[in-house]
C-alpha cells in the first residue's frame, strides 16, 4: 500500500481544520507531482506540457482519507503506487537536503549569465554547436533534473502554502511510504524558502545554434519582457524565445516573414535540467 500524508501544524490550522485553499492546493499539488512521478516511471522521463493519457488516469488515483486531528494531517492511499511515491522523494530529497542545510549558493543573476553570453559568442565567432550537435550528445544531467524539476515545483508550491506572514510559525511535513522507507520532510517557513530558491533557480546553458522559423514576436510592454515563438527546424517543435530587451525584438523583425534564420541562443536551465525538445530559449543574436 502506498500512501502520503500532508500535516500542517501552526497558525495555518484553525481549531484542527485548514481553509478551502490550503485543502484544495495541497491535494492539487500532490495529485500533479503523481501524474509526473507516474510518466517518469512509465517513460523514462517527462517532458515539457507533458500529460496522461485517458486510460492512464486510474493509476494514479489516489483515495483521500478522513483528515486527521493534531494540527491536521491529510492522508491518502493507493495499493501498487509504491514506485510512484518513490519517485516522489528522490526528486524532492536533494533539494529539501539543500534547504534545511542552508546550502543556498550565491546564484548569478540572469542579465549578467546574458552578458557573459554574447560575449561568449562574439569571441568564438562561428564556432558554435549547432542543434544537432548537442542533440546527439546532450549534457547526461538535462534530462533527469528537468524530469526531477517537474516533481519538485508542486511540491515547492505547496510547502510554500506556510510562507506568508499571515501563517509565520506554522510547519508542513510531508511523509511519503513506498516501497522503500523514507525519512519525513519538514517544512518550517524559512526552509520552504530556501527550497523554493533552489526549485527556482534558472541559469543560462552553452550557446548553440538552431534553424528556425519566428511564429510569433512580441515587443513587450513596462510590465512584460519582450518575447518570442520559433519552431525549431530541426525538431519540429514549437517553443518560447525569451528576449532581453526590445532591441532583440526589433534585430528579429525583419525575419519575422515565414523565412529560415540561423539563430544564436542559450538554453534557459531550471533546477539543472532542460528539455531539449520543447524547453525555453534565450535569444542572443541573429547568426
Amino acid at each position: 500500500m502506498a500512501t502520503f500524508s500532508v500535516h500542517f501544524d501552526g497558525p495555518i490550522t484553525i481549531e484542527h481544520k485548514v481553509s478551502i485553499r490550503v485543502l484544495a492546493k495541497t491535494y492539487e499539488h500532490m495529485q500533479r507531482a503523481i501524474d509526473r512521478a507516474y510518466l517518469i516511471n512509465t517513460y523514462g522521463e517527462v517532458w515539457k506540457h507533458a500529460r496522461l493519457k485517458a486510460d492512464q488516469y486510474p493509476e494514479t488515483e489516489f483515495i483521500a482519507a478522513y483528515p486527521r486531528e493534531g494540527g491536521i494531517f491529510l492522508d491518502a492511499a493507493r495499493d501498487g503506487a509504491e514506485r510512484i511515491i518513490d519517485r516522489i522523494a528522490v526528486a524532492i530529497r536533494p533539494v529539501f537536503e539543500g534547504a534545511a542545510n542552508r546550502a543556498i549558493d550565491q546564484f548569478e543573476g540572469i542579465d549578467a549569465q546574458f552578458n557573459n553570453r554574447q560575449l561568449y559568442t562574439q569571441q568564438i565567432g562561428h564556432d558554435i554547436a549547432t542543434y544537432d550537435q548537442v542533440a546527439e550528445n546532450p549534457p547526461p544531467q538535462w534530462a533527469p533534473a528537468y524530469s526531477n524539476r517537474a516533481i519538485v515545483k508542486e511540491i515547492d508550491q505547496l510547502v510554500g502554502l506556510v510562507v506568508p506572514e499571515r501563517v509565520d510559525g506554522s510547519i508542513v511535513d510531508i511523509t511519503l511510504n513506498g516501497a522503500l522507507p523514507h525519512l519525513p520532510f519538514r517544512f518550517t517557513p524559512e526552509t520552504a524558502k530556501r527550497f523554493h530558491l533552489i526549485a527556482a533557480h534558472r541559469e543560462l546553458g552553452p550557446a548553440m545554434a538552431i534553424p528556425a522559423r519566428i511564429r510569433a514576436l512580441d515587443r513587450g510592454n513596462k510590465f512584460a519582457r519582450p518575447s518570442a515563438k520559433i519552431e525549431n527546424l530541426s525538431s519540429g517543435r514549437e517553443v518560447n524565445l525569451q528576449l532581453h530587451s526590445r532591441g532583440d525584438a526589433d534585430e528579429l523583425h525583419p525575419y519575422h516573414d515565414g523565412r529560415e534564420v540561423w539563430l544564436i541562443v542559450a538554453p534557459v536551465i531550471e533546477a539543472m535540467g532542460f528539455d531539449l525538445r520543447g524547453g525555453d530559449l534565450m535569444f542572443l543574436r541573429v547568426a
